[in-house]
C-alpha cells in the first residue's frame, strides 16, 4: 500500500506540475498574441505615417498656389468690396492650411536636431516679441521671471516653435484677458540637472480626464474647438528629442502651468 500511495502521490505531483507548465504555456502564448497585435498596429501606423506624408506632400503644393492667387488677385479688387473679403478669407484659409500640414510632415517624419549653444532666455524674449500685438489686444500682462541660466545646447529653430505654440495656446486660454508668467531657473530632477521654461497662464484650465490625452495628434483644448492642432505633440516630441521632457499641471478655472526641461550638457 505504500508503494501505491507513494505512486499516487507522485502521479498527484506530476499532474500538479504539468497543470502549472500549461498556465505558463498559455501565459506565454497571451504575451505573444499581445505581443504580435503591438506589432501589426505598429506596422500599421508606420504605414499610416508613410501615407499621411505623401498626402500632405500632394496638398501642399496645391494650397500653396491657391493661397498666391489670392494674394495675387487682391491688388486688383478694391478694398471694403465682399469680392475682396472673400479673398482675404481664401488666403488666410489657405495659409491656416499650410501651416497644418506642415505640422503633419513634421509629425510624420524623424526631425533632425541642429544643436548649439544659446542662452534660453533670449529665445524666449523673441518669441514673446512676436506676440506683443495679440497681448494688448486681448489684455494680457506678461511676467518674465528669467533666472541666471546657463547656456545649453538646442536646436534653437525647434526649441523657438514649441514655445511659441505654448505662448500661442495660453493666449487662447485667456479670451477674457490675464496674466502669462515665463519662468526659467534651473533644475535637479532624477538626479540630472536640468534648464526648465515654464510658462502660466490664468486662463480657462484644463480638466483632469483631458490632461492624459492632450498629447495626442489633433486634440484641442482651444475655447473655440473650430480648429484641431498638432502643436501640442510637436511641442513634446522637440523637447522629448533634446533629451528633456515637458509636463503638465492645470486646474480648470485658475490656468495651466507647461514646464519643458532640456538636460545640461554633460548631466
Amino acid at each position: 500500500m505504500k508503494d501505491e500511495d507513494k505512486t499516487k502521490e507522485q502521479l498527484i505531483n506530476e499532474l500538479m506540475e504539468l497543470k502549472k507548465r500549461f498556465a505558463e504555456m498559455a501565459e506565454s502564448m497571451i504575451e505573444l498574441k499581445e505581443k504580435g497585435k503591438q506589432l501589426v498596429e505598429y506596422e500599421k501606423l508606420s504605414a499610416l505615417g508613410r501615407l499621411t506624408a505623401h498626402v500632405a506632400h500632394e496638398i501642399r503644393n496645391p494650397i500653396t498656389v491657391i493661397g498666391g492667387l489670392a494674394k495675387k488677385l487682391e491688388k486688383s479688387i478694391p478694398t471694403g468690396t465682399k469680392e475682396r473679403e472673400d479673398l482675404e478669407l481664401i488666403f488666410l484659409e489657405a495659409k491656416r492650411l499650410e501651416e497644418l500640414l506642415r505640422d503633419v510632415l513634421y509629425f510624420s517624419s524623424k526631425p533632425f536636431f541642429h544643436r548649439v549653444e544659446h542662452d534660453i532666455n533670449e529665445i524666449i524674449d523673441e518669441s514673446l516679441n512676436v506676440y506683443l500685438d495679440a497681448f494688448v489686444e486681448h489684455s494680457i500682462g506678461v511676467n518674465k521671471c528669467f533666472g541666471n541660466v546657463p547656456r545649453i545646447y538646442i536646436d534653437k529653430n525647434h526649441v523657438t516653435a514649441a514655445i511659441k505654440n505654448l505662448i500661442s495656446n495660453a493666449i487662447e486660454a485667456m479670451p477674457q484677458g490675464g496674466t502669462l508668467t515665463i519662468t526659467t531657473e534651473r533644475d535637479f530632477v532624477n538626479g540630472k540637472n536640468f534648464v526648465s521654461t515654464k510658462i502660466t497662464d490664468t486662463g480657462v484650465g484644463i480638466s483632469e480626464d483631458k490632461i492624459r490625452i492632450i498629447f495626442e495628434p489633433f486634440f484641442t483644448t482651444k475655447v473655440t474647438k473650430k480648429e484641431m492642432w498638432l502643436g501640442l505633440p510637436i511641442a513634446k516630441r522637440m523637447v522629448e528629442g533634446h533629451g528633456g521632457f515637458i509636463r503638465v499641471d492645470s486646474s480648470v478655472g485658475k490656468g495651466s502651468t507647461f514646464s519643458l526641461y532640456f538636460p545640461l550638457r554633460g548631466t
